[in-house]
């Protein structure tokens, strides 16, 4: 499989997610959380980062920026979908109030504290919601992320590969 392909596959998972998720939002009424938001941000720079690695496959060090940013996001949505997660299943007893949006926190707050806010989950943050397969958002999220990461070390793999074939290694 060739690079530009791994790439588009990438586009079209991401992009079948994302509008699953506003789908889920304008449709069935489920409003995403601020961990939420901050995962679909995530899998949009994954998308942005895929679009750019079918556009751009011919230059070795432009890919290799490419799959080492696709990466870092994808650690990235791990950490997110992760503490998300860790949030549902062990959620903090005294804190029983319902989060605002990250717009209207990025408004009124300095940034550490929109950040802390963030981490510290809401309500809304543990709360399971919507399930497929008896898995919801967050678990499909996570579930996501890490392939994307196995698909990125794969991408990797295949360069360090195609430079030993051709520079004789």
């Amino acid at each position: 499989m060739t690079i530009r392909s791994t790439y588009l596959i990438g586009l079209a998972i991401v992009s079948t997610l994302l509008l699953t998720s506003i789908y889920l939002q304008y449709f069935e009424g489920i409003m995403p959380c601020p961990l939420c938001t901050l995962q679909r941000i995530s899998f949009g720079l994954l998308g942005t980062l895929f679009f750019m690695g079918i556009l751009i496959p011919s230059k070795r060090r432009v890919r290799l920026l490419i799959h080492s940013l696709c990466g870092l996001v994808s650690i990235l949505g791990i950490f997110l979908a992760g503490r998300q997660i860790w949030l549902q299943h062990f959620p903090s007893p005294d804190n029983s109030e319902c989060g605002v949006s990250i717009q209207y926190m990025l408004q009124v707050l300095p940034m550490n504290q929109v950040l802390q806010k963030i981490f510290e989950g809401s309500t809304e943050c543990s709360q399971r919601g919507w399930e497929f397969l008896h898995l919801n958002m967050a678990e499909w999220a996570l579930i996501g992320f890490v392939g994307f990461l196995i698909m990125t070390l794969c991408l990797f793999l295949e360069e360090y590969r195609w430079d030993k074939h051709h520079h004789g290694g």
